[in-house]
């Protein structure tokens, strides 16, 4: 009598022993197979503003990450309208200084068409900002040699 309880508790403590992994916090082991998650594109408006440095039209190395990484998340999506809006601190009495807005601006819609971003209607503005002195006649504003970019996104149906 004393071997079949002595048995009977070696078999319940084994089977306690063999389904405690089974209830343990330890994480699950990775699926056999590959599963594939469709991924949904989040298509939402998006506003840029890419930074150039003095009398400088070329986009630096970060400028350039920044329009890739934003074109990256546009995958699957629509833009619909770009909205450019030069922001100088270069006088635009100047032709040559006028010639370096539209250069940026320029430079910007390039480097996003070069990425396969395109729109139906592009919109370019350009605004003249101090970034020195406070006068009454040209608002101050810091980092004033800039293209902001707005742009337009919608879903794209039909894939």
């Amino acid at each position: 009598m004393k071997r079949t309880l002595f048995a009977a508790a070696g078999l319940g403590l084994v089977g306690a022993l063999v389904a405690l992994p089974a209830v343990s916090d330890a994480p699950k082991p990775p699926p056999a197979e590959p599963v594939y998650i469709a991924r949904k594109p989040v298509c939402e408006d998006m506003k840029l503003s890419i930074y150039f440095p003095a009398y400088e039209t070329m986009l630096s190395s970060y400028s350039v990450r920044a329009l890739n990484a934003a074109t990256d998340s546009l995958d699957g999506c629509a833009v619909t309208d770009i909205d450019v809006a030069v922001v100088s601190e270069e006088a635009h009495t100047d032709s040559e200084m006028a010639q370096l807005s539209e250069a940026r601006a320029a430079a910007v819609l390039q480097a996003l068409s070069d990425r396969g971003i395109y729109a139906p209607r592009i919109e370019t503005s350009f605004s003249q900002v101090n970034a020195n002195a406070a006068s009454a006649e040209v608002p101050a504003e810091p980092m004033a040699r800039r293209v902001d970019i707005n742009l337009d996104v919608k879903p794209l149906y039909g894939l």
